[in-house]
């Protein structure tokens, strides 16, 4: 059949709404202790103190005894998270969009700040764990990441509680029942794990519906396996480790998180980095380019466009010479590859690793938020036009008496998908 022979004007008709932003559901509410906020009305810092422990000694026998000397500890949690997402809109704009231009992006700048919390707290918690389990934990190589598998993901649960109980946090049937006095706590195992073990947890129950599986999901709360309550989250803690001990030859390539690193005799392009006398002078570059990806250095580093250099926020890198290391937050598993010429260069792939978290309803960390995340609009001078501001103010710490009640298990995740870097 022939071609239409006409050429007519057709109206182009536009939504009445936005398409839905696919945001990531925080978890960190399931974890923090959020009761010190009510004690920091004013000023930048809150202490908690701490016991020192006591032993039992023999009495003499003519009913003598031993004093011992106590000395209470105190820690501190710095307010030290000031965070801010911000637009400049045209009133204008507002005037003539046919779009709700301000509830739209409210929203967006909202829940930026609110992930950014998550990211921060889920990577204090892993860092602050008083257990930390991996490979060398499951009869395999220690330093390693656990490949996770349907047939093993009930032995992470059961060695993950296991520790718990082993640290006096877990009791029988949640509270031990005796004349021993024992200080007040929220005693709900929970367990905040990705995607991937959520699936492997769904094949070990041969895909039949677990109990709550048809409750409605909050903070990404989704059943309850083998005495946690699960939570699922995309904004787990990673770490990779990249080995580069030869100099790389020119046109070589690092991928981070969907960004590309290229190796350079002469840096000429956005990414581009220059090859140094040695490999470890040529990682100093790399790791400085991660840490810093939107500033140029002239003849080591063209920065990278501004949507690259927001692939690697909550990136950071450090330089240990034939090795980096790399740690990331609130980006759940990140891809990385490389295109070295050299075949023993690599991201070591039991180093690339995601850290699930078993832990205990609010006794993971404590989170004072002095500001709460809110909208606050700037008039601009000599435009018609505002800016929209959200912003906070927080800090996170984990206790003392918080990390006996922290177990992370290291994850090989050089298998698993990254999550959406993008919400739309």
């Amino acid at each position: 059949m022939g071609a239409n022979p006409n050429t007519m004007t057709f109206k182009t008709v536009f939504s009445t709404e936005y398409q839905m932003s696919h945001f990531k559901q925080p978890s960190y509410q399931i974890l923090a202790d959020t009761s010190l906020r009510s004690s920091l009305t004013k000023g930048q810092t809150l202490s908690r103190s701490y016991a020192s422990d006591v032993v039992v000694n023999d009495m003499g026998a003519d009913g003598s005894y031993s004093t011992q000397a106590i000395t209470d500890t105190a820690e501190t949690i710095t307010i030290d998270k000031e965070k801010e997402t911000s637009v400049y809109i045209k009133e204008l704009d507002v005037l003539q969009a046919h779009l709700p231009l301000k509830k739209k992006y409210g929203k967006k700048l909202a829940n930026a700040l609110v992930n950014q919390i998550d990211a921060d707290v889920l990577l204090a918690v892993y860092q602050g764990a008083g257990t930390s389990l991996d490979d060398g934990d499951f009869s395999g190589t220690a330093g390693n990441g656990l490949t996770p598998t349907q047939n093993n993901v009930a032995t992470i649960f059961a060695t993950a509680s296991q520790k718990l109980r082993l640290k006096n946090t877990i009791y029988f049937n949640g509270r031990f029942n005796s004349s021993m006095k024992l200080e007040e706590m929220e005693n709900m195992p929970v367990a905040v794990v990705s995607p991937e073990i959520l699936t492997y947890i769904e094949l070990y129950q041969g895909a039949k519906a677990s109990n709550g599986g048809d409750t409605v999901t909050r903070n990404g709360h989704m059943f309850r396996f083998h005495g946690f309550e699960l939570f699922m989250s995309n904004a787990l803690p990673w770490t990779g480790t990249l080995a580069m001990a030869t100099t790389p030859t020119d046109g070589d390539t690092v991928v981070i998180n969907g960004v590309t690193f290229t190796f350079k005799a002469t840096p000429a392009s956005a990414g581009d980095i220059d090859i140094k006398a040695s490999a470890a002078l040529t990682m100093d570059e790399l790791v400085a380019s991660v840490n810093a990806p939107a500033t140029t250095r002239s003849g080591d580093f063209i920065a990278l466009s501004t949507a690259d250099a927001n692939k690697l926020k909550n990136i950071t890198a450090t330089d240990a010479g034939a090795t980096a290391t790399f740690v990331s937050s609130g980006w759940g598993t990140v891809p990385v590859s490389e295109t070295f010429t050299d075949g023993s260069d690599e991201w070591t792939a039991t180093k690339q690793q995601l850290h699930i978290i078993f832990s205990l309803a609010r006794q993971s960390a404590s989170v004072v938020i002095q500001k709460q995340p809110n909208m606050k609009t700037n008039p601009v001078t000599g435009k018609i036009g505002l800016d929209h501001i959200a912003w906070t103010v927080y800090g996170v710490k984990v206790f003392q008496d918080q990390a006996p009640a922290i177990v992370s298990v290291a994850l090989n995740s050089s298998a698993f998908t990254g999550s959406s870097t993008t919400i739309n």
